[in-house]
This record gives C-alpha cells, sequence and structure tokens, in this order.
C-alpha cells in the first residue's frame, strides 16, 4: 500500500489551526481580560465625576441617536499629537482612562475619527458656537464633513439637552488652567 502524502499535510494544518485558536485564546486572555479582573482602579470612577442629569442623559441619547459617534470619538488616546489636539490653551489634554466611563452604558469610545475627539470638549465652546456649528458645521469649521443638524437646532428642547451632555465631556478631570470656560 501506498502512503498518502496528503494526510500527513492534512494533520499538519489541523495541528496549526488548532495552536493557533489556543494561542490566540490565551493570549487574548491574558491581555484582556485578565487586566480587567486585578486591576481594580478599572471600575472606580475618577475623582469629580457625577452622574448625569435627567437633561444631560437626555442629551447622550440624542448624541446616540443621530449616530455622533461613528465620526467622533471620545478618547484621547496616548499620541503625542492627540495630547496636543484635544488641549486648551497650550495646556495638553491627559489621556483617557478608565474611570471617566465607569458610568456610561453604551460607552461611545468612537469608531472613526472623521470628526475631532469630544472627550474634552466640555466647555470648549458656548451655547453659541454650538448652536451655529449644529445648523451648519462649515461656517465654522471650513471643509467640515458633517451634516447640518437643523432639527436639533431648531428644537430648544433638544438643542439644550445635547449641549448639556456635550457640557459634560472632560469636565470631570480637573486639567484646565484658569477655568474660566463656561457652565
Amino acid at each position: 500500500m501506498i502512503p498518502n502524502p496528503l494526510l500527513k499535510t492534512d494533520r499538519s494544518a489541523m495541528a496549526l489551526f488548532v495552536f493557533s485558536l489556543v494561542f490566540f485564546f490565551i493570549g487574548g486572555t491574558l491581555t484582556t481580560l485578565f487586566p480587567a479582573l486585578v486591576e481594580d482602579s478599572w471600575s472606580k470612577p475618577v475623582e469629580g465625576l457625577k452622574p448625569l442629569t435627567d437633561q444631560q442623559a437626555a442629551g447622550r441619547e440624542i448624541y446616540k441617536r443621530e449616530g455622533c459617534w461613528y465620526c467622533h470619538t471620545q478618547q484621547v488616546r496616548k499620541l503625542p499629537s492627540d495630547v496636543a489636539r484635544y488641549g486648551w490653551r497650550g495646556t495638553a489634554a491627559p489621556i483617557s482612562v478608565p474611570g471617566e466611563y465607569v458610568n456610561d452604558a453604551p460607552h461611545f469610545l468612537g469608531t472613526r475619527r472623521i470628526g475631532p475627539d469630544l472627550s474634552r470638549v466640555g466647555g470648549k465652546y458656548d451655547r453659541t458656537w454650538h448652536l451655529a456649528h449644529f445648523r451648519n458645521p462649515r461656517d465654522l469649521v471650513p471643509g467640515s464633513v458633517m451634516p447640518p443638524f437643523p432639527w436639533i437646532a431648531n428644537d430648544p428642547k433638544e438643542f439644550e439637552a445635547l449641549l448639556a451632555y456635550l457640557q459634560t465631556l472632560g469636565r470631570a478631570r480637573d486639567w484646565r488652567p484658569n477655568h474660566d470656560y463656561e457652565e
């Protein structure tokens, strides 16, 4: 009887597949699950983090409904360009930490960075700026790909709720100089 060389190859491929799968699950567990289980600070809110008011929670729902989180992240990464870009008057923005998100469900860390990160936007712009921005973003940011949201700008209740939510972003961390931004 002549041995079939394909049987040996099939067994080697299957062994490689099984080994890769086991290695993937062990690596995934060690790098994602294990740190979250042993690091208890991940479930503790940062000092100054407050639960959202009813109006802010309504604004968060509008943010979710309109899909803002598809284009805007809420996570300053540990990249020099991120901390500089999302800072305030020459002060670098602090990187995001897990304790900032303990009250969020779902988390809006984002999927793409088409628009700027919003995790530190609270207090950066006043009510008038946001109103004009929702009416027509290109009036304030030439070349913006953000669509206008006139139905939000023209509905005082929705606009005030969304604005209240946006003004909370980044406010839990005391990092801005002089704190002369609008509440």
